[in-house]
């Protein structure tokens, strides 16, 4: 009887987690809620600062939301957390929810009605592509969400986004004359071998001379 109230007792216990694992919290906070922890508080403050910027000069609210997975549909999950957040002013319906599920790979974005002008679903799914798509595979989450939502920025106050960064191109270093810092390696580089190459001549020349001497071919 004891073993049958504690698996009862149990059950109730894992219903109810699963239950509470899938509410959506209520009164966020920011703009930014990374429940599977993959941004540094530095990379958070960053963005948090960047968009509430952003809401007070144009009141076009974006909220990012980061969850390593749910029970729910993302699709739904993303529309359910849009609708009891209410994201942008209660007056102008002028909000953004991103929506990222790590384990399932699923991105959403919801689009308050007033934005959908500038932001049709054609557009959000090309600005995901390019900007969110190739930095995700990388796992470079504050890359690929930065660009983003910029992008989703400028395309809101009806401009063009930036250009494109893939996570792999790296901007190339140059010193104070404009050379770049790759071509002097590499100029330093031949410089070292040719004074190897020319040590090892010089090595191979004195053998030989030491050999010609001590045979008596060679006379000082």
């Amino acid at each position: 009887m004891k073993s049958i109230f504690l698996a009862f007792i149990l059950n109730i216990l894992i219903v109810v987690s699963a239950f509470s694992a899938n509410e959506i919290p209520l009164n966020p906070k920011g703009h930014i809620h990374d429940y599977a922890n993959k941004l540094t508080q530095l990379q958070k403050d960053t963005l948090n600062a960047m968009l509430k910027m952003y809401y007070e000069r144009t009141t076009a609210k974006i909220a990012v939301i980061i969850e390593q997975d749910s029970d729910e549909d993302p699709f739904d999950r993303s529309l359910r957390y849009a609708r009891t957040w209410k994201v942008g002013t209660k007056d102008s319906n002028n909000g953004l929810v991103f929506y990222i599920n790590l384990n399932k790979r699923k991105t959403y974005v919801q689009v308050a009605n007033k934005l959908q002008g500038n932001l049709p679903d054609g557009k959000v799914g090309e600005i995901l592509r390019n900007y969110w798509v190739p930095s995700a595979k990388s796992e470079n989450y504050y890359q690929g969400i930065t660009n983003t939502v910029k992008a989703y920025m400028c395309v809101i106050e009806g401009k063009e986004p930036p250009p494109v960064i893939l996570p792999t191109e790296k901007p190339i270093t140059k010193d104070k004359n404009g050379i770049s810092i790759p071509f002097l390696i590499h100029v330093i580089a031949l410089i070292i071998i040719a004074i190897q190459i020319y040590s090892l001549r010089y090595d191979l020349r004195g053998a030989k001379k030491l050999s010609q001497i001590e045979k008596g071919e060679l006379i000082l």
